[in-house]
């Protein structure tokens, strides 16, 4: 398979950023902060894909340490690469977007979170307010992960809003509305 065929969706590309050094299948999960049974799978998967290659001679085994191909390897930059082209879409909200608010909390401790990329890897974009975050799930991010994100976020000391984006409306809609509600003529 040539390195732009590599699938890097879901977990693959976190354990394929946590495999650039060696590492066993203990050490990558922990790193992930799951369990080990829950990637051993997929790091057979992506040996047998020719994304990782065990270490050392013979059957692995456990304890076996894995690491990036060359061809492994570049296919992560390239994926890197290209997802660092879609911040073009960054702070783009659709609607029913999962959004967490979260407020305060130590700045260590907050970027401790961000940067686990089992904890953060929900988050499609992210907006800062003074001290505060706006944070954008990614469509396909499951309730386990967005509960699981938010309840690392408030452990870090913030404060969470989590909810789904109801509507969206332009600054003249928006303006309109308001005075509707509050019976003044709208300013244009």
């Amino acid at each position: 398979m040539s390195p732009s065929g590599f699938n890097f969706k879901g977990r693959r590309l976190d354990l394929a950023i946590v495999f650039r050094n060696a590492r066993t299948a203990k050490e990558a999960a922990r790193a992930l902060g799951v369990e080990t049974g829950s990637v051993f799978g997929l790091i057979q998967r992506m040996t047998a894909e020719g994304i990782l290659e065990p270490l050392g001679l013979g059957k692995p085994t456990r304890g076996t340490e894995y690491v990036l191909t060359a061809d492994g390897a570049h296919a992560v930059a390239l994926e890197l690469e290209r997802s660092q082209d879609a911040d073009e879409g960054a702070a783009a909200v659709l609607d029913g977007q999962e959004m967490i608010i979260a407020r305060g909390g130590p700045l260590s401790r907050v970027q401790a979170v961000f940067a686990d990329p089992g904890l953060s890897r929900p988050i499609a974009w992210a907006a800062t307010l003074g001290t505060d975050w706006m944070l954008a799930l990614s469509a396909d991010t499951d309730k386990f992960a967005a509960q699981k994100l938010v309840a690392a976020l408030e452990g870090a000391g913030c404060i969470c809003a989590h909810g789904k984006v109801d509507s969206k409306l332009s600054g003249r809609r928006l303006r309109e509305r308001a005075a509707d509600l509050v019976g003044f003529e709208a300013v244009r």
